[in-house]
């Protein structure tokens, strides 16, 4: 597993984002090559804490997966603008 924050910036600051809609995105950013498998997330007023699971072993590949699917997400959707990746860590 690698948790990952997203932290908002600007005006949404201080938004808290629907976990499920969040959760939709980044399966559709997901590739197969992610081997995603599971997502959990954890909102806050300009946070979003995610765990997400991969299939890919290593763990540093597993980590990369994570974030590649995180940046994909923020890149493509007009939800996730102005937010980024704050922290990464593996579990």
């Amino acid at each position: 597993m690698t948790v990952i924050t997203l932290a908002a910036t600007g005006t949404r600051a201080c938004q808290v984002l629907d976990g499920a809609q969040v959760t939709d995105v980044l399966w559709l950013a997901a590739v197969a090559d992610d081997r995603l498998e599971h997502i959990s997330i954890r909102c806050s007023p300009g946070r979003l804490h995610l765990g997400i699971f991969t299939a890919a072993p290593p763990e540093a590949v597993a980590g990369a997966a994570a974030l590649g699917i995180c940046r994909r997400a923020l890149a493509m959707s007009p939800l996730l603008r102005d937010w980024s990746v704050h922290a990464v860590r593996p579990e």
